[in-house]
């Protein structure tokens, strides 16, 4: 470390791309200059190199979950996922819409989203929480103190978004929030046409799941979860 401050920033490009390489999540500006020693400035500026300079590499710089990270180029995907990763695996249909309500609608309850789909949610729920998707976010504070859920960092990751704000915006008649509550729909039809409107807002696609990290020997690579035709 204190050999590569004595460098200066010259090569602060390459010192970056080293940081990012061995990081296994998104870093953020603030933990790149604590790392590197530099500005906020010299850290975006060089950032800017750096993806420049990885334009027509292997290797990309991808801007996701509010930091920076290393990814395979989604030119090369298929040769990656051949070379190391086993078949690709598909959310379920009761996993989507599960997801679909706890994103756009977090946070919320366990009942809500029950009462949405009409259906038990335990397994399907508990299924996203093993892959990282949903987290247990607090209590609501009402009789019995439900546990409140929304999505993860890794959500943001997995389908490509940057921010909750890039969610593709939901049709109309869709479930939506009215002081603090959801708005239940106690009729089938009802509800499904509401999970289906839901469900649509949050379509997978094989092809904006091409992405993979770079691979490290530090960590094994996971099945990807298949990702969204939302905004990328």
């Amino acid at each position: 470390m204190r050999q590569a401050k004595a460098n200066g920033l010259t090569d602060l490009p390459s010192r970056l791309e080293a940081v990012l390489f061995a990081a296994a999540d998104s870093v953020s500006t603030e933990q790149l200059g604590a790392a590197t020693g530099a500005s906020p400035q010299q850290v975006t500026s060089a950032l800017a190199e750096l993806s420049a300079a990885l334009l027509d590499r292997g290797i990309v710089l991808r801007e996701l979950a509010g930091g920076y990270r290393l990814a395979t180029n989604p030119k090369w995907s298929d040769d990656v996922e051949r070379f190391l990763l086993p078949p690709r695996t598909h959310m379920s249909q009761a996993a989507l819409e599960t997801l679909a309500i706890v994103a756009y609608l977090q946070p919320v309850t366990r009942t809500e989203v029950e009462s949405i789909r009409g259906v038990n949610a335990d397994g399907v729920m508990a299924t996203l929480e093993q892959r990282r998707l949903i987290e247990e976010l607090g209590r609501k504070d009402v009789v019995g103190r439900p546990i409140l859920y929304g999505t993860t960092k890794q959500f943001l990751e997995t389908f490509g978004f940057r921010s909750l704000d890039e969610l593709p915006p939901l049709p109309e008649g869709a479930p939506k929030r009215r002081h603090g509550e959801v708005i239940m729909f106690p009729q089938s039809r009802e509800r499904a046409i509401a999970v289906e409107q839901l469900r649509h807002s949050l379509d997978v696609s094989q092809e904006a799941a091409g992405e993979v990290d770079a691979p490290r020997a530090s960590s094994v690579p996971e099945p990807p979860v298949t990702a969204v035709n939302g905004r990328e």
